[in-house]
């Protein structure tokens, strides 16, 4: 009885108050262990995050003997293992690995020793493991990986781990475009494990292309874009001219803004413009790419009426000095054409804006377009 009772108390200590249950006999394992994994936590800690190269015998005692009491604890075996040489010491760790793929301290190090013999598939593959057995930590992972691919070396590694589809791959998309600093290379990543006809990566795709756009990445959000929609490769100065599709990735696809007084739909084929009387705005914008040449603008719509105010604007969407003034193209009947200058603007990509506005009379305003072309030669 006394045995059990010991033995009992001994379990319910081991984590609360390591100190005592190692007091307390027969010896508890678990107890020992947790407290020698906690003396190395501190040391880490006052080290400034780095292992030590050594640990005292004090610390190494306590850890051969919870690992005699209890051998299956894995922390015990990781603290002893800095009692060795670097030959003994890695394999203790895979020993301690094999034991429990949970163990923060023992991925730590595994972590830590990949990175020193620069084996980064080795390092994002403790990473996974981590997300995959513990959540308790998985945003401060997230965000290390997430700035990891900044580093050109660790695109291609990654991209091998991101084709196993890991379940924490959504999170990984979400924090990466909202980390400047790294989408150029995230790009690159996403059209490297990008496969023809896939729709799993559609929500965090739209989001990628928007913040490189953001940061004014024009070419490298194109590029990708055009990835993307392979099967359906636009024609050359008339990107997306119809509207057959509902967008998928603005802003190279449209963007569609509604209020409660007008808004805009793609519908059948056509782009609907609806507004009540005295109400209008913006209803449709995307990114456009002009070259330096000559350029014809040609509108096919329907129904507008006389009194209604409806135009095409074109505004530079990057920073260049001397940028050109926005041009303005009023639509009138069933179809615009009007040709405008590209050739020393000095600009390349354009915000493409559908404009109207109903009058405070009649009905309000009902308009369709069947499409917006861009064509030079």
């Amino acid at each position: 009885m006394l045995a059990s009772a010991l033995t009992a108390l001994g379990a319910i200590t081991k984590t609360r108050a390591p100190e005592i249950g190692t007091l307390l006999l027969p010896l508890n394992g678990f107890a020992s262990e947790k407290l020698a994994s906690n003396n190395l936590r501190a040391m880490i800690i006052a080290n400034q995050a780095q292992f030590p190269e050594t640990i005292s015998p004090d610390l190494a005692k306590l850890a051969k003997q919870a690992f005699l009491a209890e051998p299956i604890t894995p922390d015990a075996i990781a603290v002893f293992a800095f009692d060795s040489d670097d030959r003994i010491k890695r394999k203790l760790m895979n020993q301690a690995f094999a034991l429990s793929r949970r163990q923060q301290l023992v991925s730590g190090w595994m972590i830590a020793d990949s990175g020193d013999r620069n084996d980064v598939p080795a390092v994002l593959d403790h990473y996974d493991t981590m997300l995959r057995t513990s959540t308790s930590a998985n945003a401060a992972i997230i965000l290390l990986l997430a700035k990891a691919i900044e580093n050109d070396e660790f695109v291609e590694p990654f991209a091998d781990l991101l084709s196993e589809k890991p379940r924490w791959a959504v999170q990984f998309w979400t924090t990466v475009v909202a980390t400047p600093e790294v989408l150029e290379n995230a790009a690159r990543l996403r059209e490297l494990i990008y496969t023809a006809g896939e729709t799993d990566h559609l929500s965090t795709d739209a989001l990628l292309i928007s913040a490189l756009v953001r940061d004014k990445q024009f070419e490298t959000g194109r590029k990708l874009y055009q990835t993307l929609n392979e099967p359906e490769k636009p024609t050359p100065g008339s990107e997306n001219s119809s509207f057959e599709h509902e967008p998928r990735y603005p802003p190279f696809d449209w963007m569609l803004y509604s209020t409660g007084q007008y808004g805009a739909v793609i519908t059948d084929g056509a782009l609907r413009l609806n507004a009540t009387p005295n109400s209008g705005g913006l209803f449709a914008r995307k990114l456009v790419l002009m070259p330096a040449r000559i350029i014809e603008i040609e509108v096919k719509t329907r129904d507008i009426p006389d009194d209604a105010f409806v135009d095409i604007s074109l505004t530079c969407a990057e920073t260049v000095d001397n940028a050109p003034r926005p041009a303005s193209i009023p639509v009138r009947g069933k179809l615009t054409k009007q040709k405008i200058s590209n050739v020393q603007s000095g600009c390349g990509f354009y915000w493409l804006d559908i404009n109207a506005r109903a009058t405070d009379r009649g009905g309000g305003l009902d308009v369709s377009f069947d499409s917006v072309s861009l064509q030079f030669d």
